[in-house]
């Protein structure tokens, strides 16, 4: 503790305006409108099968850290004598693991083995340390809980992509729901109605991509509907623009009818566990095959 205390101690006695700037653009680019924002976009508009891979990898983190976070119940370091914490209202929950640092390291090793580019690989690298940093510039977490989260991000994302892969090519759906007997198990060892809440987004993801996949199965490729053009280059500039304006259309759909399922929801269930874990399986099953069958019976598809 001693050691954990001082490196907080150390972050804080550098602070400055330009710092504090800094470090809260890393926290702030790993916080859910962001992820959500960009997660979807890529899964509604520009590639599928990386959208979906992305959000089987940070639902399952957010899960995991979740429960982990609901068993050990850590205590934060706000409120240590001698510190001053910063952006406390985001930093809720237990301590460890980060969950910033989960979720950030997720997503950017998720980006990392997809496309499989050097360049974005250390962009991929500096994000991620960034936002772990971030976390003890900013005295929210300890730097054990930084350290697991990195360690947990990478370790379970790369797991997580590989299943993925694997289901998404052989069509063996069972593997998925074989995912989720370990997450269910933990419900009664971990005992708490977060984790139970948040189990939902799993398991509205996996019924989302079976039913998607088998009975939807929606494109993010852009099919030509125009005339014929004469030109070549003026072709390709059609097919370019339109695509730019169905994904905008898309996207606005997507964001706007999530929404109201969320906000619907919360409006109309009671608000016990049971029907928190409804909700976030409802809201998550919906983005995933719900709004790709709104695409396709609005002819966006």
């Amino acid at each position: 503790m001693d050691i954990q205390l001082s490196i907080l101690q150390f972050f804080q006695q550098i602070r400055s305006p330009l710092l504090n700037t800094i470090f809260l653009i890393f926290t702030i680019s790993t916080e859910v409108p962001v992820i959500i924002a960009i997660t979807a976009y890529m899964y509604w508009c520009l590639n599928k099968k990386y959208g979906q891979k992305m959000l089987f990898s940070l639902v399952g983190n957010i899960t995991l850290n979740t429960g982990i976070k609901e068993f050990f119940r850590a205590p934060r370091p706000i409120g240590i004598k001698g510190l001053n914490s910063m952006r406390v209202s985001t930093a809720t929950g237990y301590s460890f693991p980060s969950g910033h640092t989960q979720t950030a390291t997720t997503f950017w090793t998720s980006l990392a083995v997809i496309f499989r580019s050097s360049g974005l690989t250390i962009l991929a690298i500096i994000m991620i340390l960034g936002v772990g940093i971030s976390r003890l510039y900013l005295a929210v977490h300890w730097p054990i809980d930084v350290i697991f989260g990195w360690i947990l991000g990478v370790i379970f994302t790369v797991l997580l992509c590989k299943i993925f892969d694997y289901v998404d090519s052989t069509k063996k759906y069972w593997i998925l729901i074989l995912v989720l007997i370990p997450f269910i198990v933990s419900m009664f060892i971990v005992n708490s109605n977060e984790y139970i809440k948040i189990f939902g987004l799993l398991t509205g993801y996996v019924l989302g991509y079976i039913v998607e996949d088998m009975f939807i199965n929606f494109k993010t490729e852009y099919r030509f509907k125009g005339k014929i053009q004469f030109s070549k280059n003026s072709r390709l500039n059609i097919d370019k623009s339109d695509k730019i304006k169905r994904d905008m259309i898309r996207f606005l759909i997507g964001l706007v009818t999530l929404a109201a399922v969320y906000f619907g929801l919360k409006y109309i269930l009671p608000n016990n566990v049971i029907f928190d874990y409804i909700r976030y399986t409802v809201v998550v099953f919906y983005a995933i095959a719900g709004v790709p069958f709104i695409f396709q019976l609005l002819n966006l598809d």
